[in-house]
């Protein structure tokens, strides 16, 4: 196994990122087609990666994240209305450590927390590109497994983060 390199690049990875969009395609060769945008057109996201490596990350949904239909609190809410907005929200958290290999950088987050509870304890791997245009960092993000969707279908994410601190 490769050395965690992350030292040599936590300066331009540690901070908060913004998402500035999240598409799903159908797989990951040239002939890929877009399938969904799981939380819109405009995004929420943020990613906040410690110096030290500890990477927190919310993505959701900005339509699932207003009142409940029903108006009332989180905790008084009815299942089904609860369980919607809860669906259009993703996150975990964990510690990185990032790689190096023939294709490029990528990290592996072992998950602390996460919203979908089987990922507790599960290696999150990520492809990440690192580019900077115009004075500012930008970063893509791949999942390396293909990721389940409220469908059930299967498909591969391509996230893209501008660095906001």
């Amino acid at each position: 196994m490769s050395n965690n390199i992350w030292p040599t690049y936590r300066d331009k990875i540690a901070g908060v990122w913004k998402l500035l969009s999240y598409e799903v395609f159908d797989g990951t060769g040239p002939d890929k087609k877009l399938v969904a945008k799981p939380h819109g057109d405009v995004p929420l996201g943020r990613v906040q990666i410690s110096r030290n490596g500890y990477l927190s990350a919310h993505l959701t949904n900005p339509g699932r994240v207003k009142s409940l239909p029903s108006g009332k609190a989180w905790q008084e809410g009815g299942d089904a209305e609860v369980a919607y907005v809860a669906r259009g929200h993703s996150m975990y958290c964990g510690y990185l450590k990032l790689f190096e290999d023939e294709k490029g950088l990528y990290w592996e987050t072992r998950v602390d927390i996460s919203t979908d509870p089987s990922q507790a304890g599960s290696l999150q791997v990520r492809r990440a590109e690192l580019t900077e245009e115009g004075g500012k960092s930008f970063m893509v993000l791949q999942p390396e497994r293909d990721m389940v969707m409220e469908d059930g279908s299967r498909t591969r994410g391509v996230l893209r983060w501008e660095k906001i601190e």
